[in-house]
């Protein structure tokens, strides 16, 4: 806590648990660091949210609170480091939205990184606030095994389990919906949004029926991989197998699996340098928060029924050879391609994939490597769900498809590019990731910028008549093309692209 003296001109916004002094600069509203639940230590690891403690004197939310604990996993998208104590957010408003008296639409963010990494903290909504005109939130929630661990103890405590990360997600919401009209924000005009683990969080919010009500509308973007079928690379994990990964933790730090007081004291830096091996890319079906199988609950139309925007880039897994050849020096070579399938796709379609992708078709391994992965973990899964999702609401789907995108990674031996996070920078002005390496838009650029974010936000306040945009209809296949000079309608081409004929014959969803 601060006291506000000399500094009595910024803004002091009182929410529930007492008042928050921001920062008005260029008719921008900021409040910073605002903990929307108490810290999740000690007692509280691995037990879902609680209230913050109240305060009366200003609080200073003049600053970032600290990412939630995590290692390097993704190179240059995050940093290593970060607390337990991490569940804060963000609030960023035009600077005349709490004299109006029409409320203005909310757009939550939530960052991706494999539900393992990033950091709202990230992400700089300034040019998403003033051209769009709405309120964005951005939020930390728990990550790695401290966000989603089961445990075969601890599950059977009489609280909700597994999906910690999940819940404070929720949390979060539930303090949108009690204090965000004090910013000037709608808090019956919510849209939830999210990139990669970001998207995939959205999917999941969508399909919990818990969360029904907290939200509006939702945007996804590259949320890849949620309705794979397990036992493939980035499906969800069923709960007798997560709960083996955690008690193959807890034995890993020297705790019995039956002991959760033992497991709740280990070191956050034990914990952080032994969690690799038992972490998960998906929600946990818990049976309670997600209950059955993504694409299970798609196809049954098991879902809270709001408008979506569901889409991905066109490039996507560029970047995920661009992450190895970076951190190795070293390039995709034609038997290290034929590796790298087997590895990813198993015995039972690594074949397979190889016959329809075989290297000698593109110009580099690289490039056959990432024109698999992208189909299969991305694009026709997404268009699959498009599928499922518009025959009980309304869809509009997308794909960002400006090769020429600007890139935070080092130089790489294959084209990047409109690779997975490539389109973040259009939304969020400058986002590098963890790495110094500033990402600028050109002219063109930013005038796709400009008219996504028009996009995003029309979307956000329901007048989905002035985006253009017709609702997907499977049978078309027509989606927004995100690309230079300016955004267009397209269809019947996507499925041809991305060979998902194939994909979706071959049984991974």
């Amino acid at each position: 806590l601060s006291a506000v003296g000399a500094r009595a001109e910024a803004p002091i916004v009182k929410i529930d648990s007492g008042p928050v002094l921001g920062t008005e600069v260029g008719g921008l509203l900021s409040f910073r660091g605002i903990p929307y639940a108490a810290p999740p230590v000690d007692d509280l690891r691995w037990k879902p949210p609680q209230l913050p403690r109240q305060w009366k004197a200003p609080l200073d939310a003049t600053q970032f609170g600290p990412s939630c604990a995590q290692n390097a996993d993704l190179g240059v998208f995050a940093k290593a480091g970060g607390q337990e104590d991490c569940l804060y957010l963000n609030v960023f408003a035009p600077g005349a939205a709490r004299g109006q008296n029409e409320k203005l639409p909310v757009i939550v963010w939530i960052h991706g990184g494999k539900l393992w990494t990033g950091s709202s903290s990230d992400y700089d909504p300034v040019k998403l606030v003033k051209v769009g005109n709405v309120i964005v939130v951005s939020i930390n929630y728990r990550l790695g095994l401290l966000g989603f661990f089961a445990h075969p103890a601890i599950d059977h405590e009489g609280h909700g389990f597994a999906n910690y990360g999940m819940l404070d997600q929720r949390f979060a919401f539930d303090w949108v919906r009690r204090n965000i009209a004090a910013f000037g924000g709608d808090p019956q005009n919510v849209t939830i949004a999210g990139e990669s683990s970001g998207g995939d969080s959205v999917l999941a919010q969508i399909i919990s029926p818990g969360s029904a009500g907290t939200f509006q509308r939702a945007i996804m973007m590259s949320a890849g991989g949620f309705s794979l079928k397990y036992p493939n690379f980035g499906s969800h994990t069923p709960l007798p197998e997560a709960e083996e990964l955690g008690a193959g933790f807890a034995k890993a730090v020297g705790c019995s699996p039956s002991d959760a007081a033992c497991v709740r004291k280990v070191p956050l830096a034990v914990l952080l340098s032994k969690q690799t091996p038992y972490m998960v890319v998906q929600p946990i079906i818990d049976g309670s928060f997600m209950p059955i199988e993504g694409a299970q609950a798609l196809r049954a139309g098991k879902f809270n029924r709001v408008p979506v925007m569901n889409g991905s880039t066109l490039d996507e897994a560029t970047f995920f050879d661009g992450l190895p050849e970076n951190g190795s020096g070293v390039a995709l070579d034609d038997k290290g391609y034929v590796r790298a399938i087997k590895d990813y796709y198993g015995e039972a379609f690594a074949d397979k994939v190889l016959k329809e992708y075989p290297a000698s078709d593109y110009t580099t391994p690289s490039d056959a490597y990432a024109a698999a992965v992208t189909s299969s973990n991305f694009s026709c899964v997404l268009q699959a769900e498009n599928r499922w999702l518009s025959a009980k609401t309304s869809v509009y789907a997308f794909e960002f498809a400006d090769r020429t995108a600007p890139t935070y990674l080092e130089p790489t031996t294959f084209a990047l590019g409109a690779y997975h996070t490539g389109d973040i920078p259009y939304i969020f002005q400058g986002f590098h990731g963890a790495a110094s390496r500033s990402v600028t838009l050109n002219p063109l650029q930013e005038k796709l910028s400009d008219s996504m974010i028009r996009l995003w936000a029309d979307f956000s306040r329901g007048e989905f008549e002035k985006m253009a945009w017709a609702r997907f209809d499977p049978a078309k296949e027509n989606m927004m093309y995100l690309v230079l000079p300016a955004p267009r309608m397209v269809q019947g081409r996507y499925s041809v692209v991305h060979k998902c004929d194939f994909w979706d014959k071959i049984g991974l969803y």
